[in-house]
């Protein structure tokens, strides 16, 4: 029988979404709730983009389309554990901003919205989009 070792990667040799990743190893989750018409109606086929900058480039992390109720849920993220939010030290940095976007051809598109998430908690968005004038 043969047992594979799991080695630790060398020191600088992690890349910065490694390091984000092991320092946030609780999840949060995100549900985004886009409409028009403030609120009245729901806008289907929206794409939400959930993104973070590593290293000065952003990445997208999460990106699914709107379904007929305009609403993209269940995008589960890394957040910093839940200890942070307890503890006296830590508290007021308990939460994991994200940015998210939002386009759809017949709307003006929300760019880098900030969105706090944390630990174990699920966060709702809600988004209104301004339909474009032609």
């Amino acid at each position: 029988m043969v047992t594979q070792m799991f080695q630790e990667p060398q020191p600088g040799t992690e890349s910065a979404y490694e390091l984000f990743q092991r320092a946030h190893p609780g999840r949060g989750s995100l549900r985004v709730q886009v409409s028009t018409a403030r609120g009245t109606f729901p806008v289907a086929g929206a794409v939400v983009e959930v993104t973070r900058e590593f290293d000065g480039v952003r990445r997208v992390l999460y990106k699914n389309v709107t379904n007929n109720s305009g609403i993209v849920e269940r995008m589960v993220l890394p957040t910093l554990p839940a200890d942070y939010s307890r503890q006296e030290a830590t508290a007021e940095e308990s939460g994991t901003v994200y940015q998210v976007s939002v386009y759809h051809p017949s709307f003006v598109p929300l760019i880098n919205s900030d969105v706090e998430l944390y630990d174990k908690i699920e966060t709702i968005l809600p988004v209104a989009l301004a339909p474009l004038v032609r």
